[in-house]
């Protein structure tokens, strides 16, 4: 992911969730983070445009954060 956030460095907000603070099990419920290993993409309206679980495609990632700004 750290490519990801290196390419979109300035453009795009990142939120790191670590899902052993139990601090975050409020926000973690509220956008349906139930595992390790999950990625939101969220709008400026905080609606989830995209879900990935495991392992990244971060060229499809990148296609689809390219398209949100966009537009």
């Amino acid at each position: 992911m750290s490519g990801l956030q290196d390419q979109f460095a300035g453009r795009v907000e990142w939120v790191v969730l670590n899902i052993d603070d139990r601090d975050l099990d409020g926000i973690r419920r509220q956008l349906g983070i139930t595992a390790q290993a999950q990625y939101l993409l969220v709008n400026e309206d905080e609606q989830i445009i995209g879900r990935w679980f495991g392992r990244l495609d971060q060229a499809r990632v990148s296609a689809e954060i390219e398209s949100l700004i966009q537009t």
